[in-house]
Order: C-alpha cells, then sequence, then structure tokens
C-alpha cells in the first residue's frame, strides 16, 4: 500500500535509499525498487524525484551532511580538551569502522567517477564543503603546523584509502600508527 505524500516522504526516501546502496550498489538500485522499500506508489517518488540522479545527489549531500555535522558538533564539544590522538581516533572510527557508511561512500563515489558529470560536479562541492570542515579541527588541534590545509586533505585521503581497505575486508592496519605518523607530521 502507498503512503500519502507528505513533508516526510523525503527522508524516508533516502533513509531507504541508503540501505538499498548499502546492499545493492547504486547502479543495482532502480526507482522501482526505491519506491517498494519505502512503500511509495512510484507517482509518489516521481513527485518528490524526477530522476535517480536527484535522489542520488540527495543522499551525497545527507551523507556528508551528516558526516560533516557530526564532526563540527564533537569538534565544538571537546575543543578545550582534544588531543591530537582522540581527535585522529574519532576521525577514523566514524569515517572508516561505521561499515553501512563506510560502503555506502565508496559506492557514492563510485557513481561519481562514471560518466555523470553533474553528479561529479555536485559530490566535489559537497567534498570540498567537508575538506573545510576537517581543516577547522586541524587547525585547532596541529595549531604549530606549517601546512594545516595540506594536512587536512591529506588526511582525507587516509580516510577515503582506508574506506577502501574496509569494504574490501583487507587485513587490518594498526590504525595506531598512522595516528602516530600523522600526528608527528602535524608538528
Amino acid at each position: 500500500m502507498a503512503r500519502p505524500i507528505g513533508s516526510k516522504s523525503k527522508p524516508i526516501i533516502l533513509d531507504a535509499v541508503e540501505k538499498l546502496i548499502a546492499t545493492k550498489g547504486v547502479k543495482d538500485v532502480s526507482l522501482h525498487d526505491i519506491a517498494l522499500s519505502c512503500g511509495l506508489s512510484q507517482g509518489t517518488l516521481y513527485y518528490h524525484y524526477a530522476t535517480k540522479d536527484d535522489i542520488i545527489f540527495d543522499v551525497i549531500v545527507k551523507h556528508i551532511d551528516e558526516l560533516q555535522g557530526e564532526y563540527l558538533e564533537w569538534i565544538k564539544r571537546h575543543e578545550h580538551d582534544l588531543t591530537p590522538e582522540r581527535f585522529l581516533e574519532v576521525i577514523f572510527y566514524k569515517g572508516v569502522k561505521l561499515f553501512d557508511r563506510a560502503k555506502m561512500h565508496i559506492f557514492l563515489i563510485n557513481e561519481c567517477m562514471s560518466e555523470n558529470e553533474t553528479l561529479k560536479k555536485k559530490f566535489l562541492e559537497k567534498y570540498s564543503e567537508w575538506r573545510s570542515a576537517l581543516l577547522l579541527g586541524v587547525k585547532n588541534v596541529f595549531a604549530e603546523s606549517d601546512d594545516p590545509e595540506a594536512l587536512a586533505y591529506l588526511l582525507m585521503l587516509l580516510l577515503d584509502g582506508l574506506v577502501m581497505q574496509e569494504v574490501l575486508q583487507a587485513p587490518s592496519f594498526d590504525e595506531s600508527r598512522l595516528i602516530a605518523v600523522v600526528k608527528k607530521m602535524g608538528k
């Protein structure tokens, strides 16, 4: 049975799409799958989203905004007692160890690497916002760093690489070693 159109439909759609992406990947998810998963008619789905790309973009925005929001909130709560080790532990945990989030992140990056230039451009804009937020924490924690922007960029590269390793279920690496190296680089 289809649910009625309402202001709560978009969050329901996005939550369902995230779950579908985490299990099937982006390419194997259809608008029909999404409508069924949400308990919405396809007409209601089209009322909110004209294309699958529109939905995927909103999932990207939600994904990065949630990650960024949690991160900024955490930084604000701990700005006076933040150590480099704790900062890096939290970054690696939230960005890598939350498996469904990590898996969805890889699927979204993969979709943006396809020939869809519009989606790629929108993803890069959101990614740039995330890097700017990460830079705030780096500047706070590694105040003595000569190049905090490069350090924030390096952290993003590390996170993406660690996410890939996590999704591929590669043998794990002792993250405390990475934390020690990054800490030294931040000086």
